[in-house]
């Protein structure tokens, strides 16, 4: 597993973010987010686009992740 970081905008507003998901692939993390982002940030998700993916860490060993709760 890896937590996958990607870039995205909000159409509607053009508001632009990053948010990240741990998934097993790419392709799957990049699903998951979407919905998370949909929920976030409280609109449709049509009106989301996930963008480039900016980082990938794996998620192996006494690495610390804040949820986004807690770094909002």
């Amino acid at each position: 597993m890896a937590r996958y970081l990607f870039a995205y905008e909000v159409k509607s507003t053009g508001r632009k973010g990053e948010f990240s998901w741990t998934a097993d692939s790419e392709e799957a993390a990049r699903e998951l987010v979407h919905a998370k982002i949909t929920d976030f940030e409280f609109t449709e998700p049509e009106d989301i686009v996930v963008g480039d993916l900016l980082e990938v860490k794996e998620t192996t060993g006494n690495q610390y992740y804040e949820c986004e709760g807690c770094s909002a």
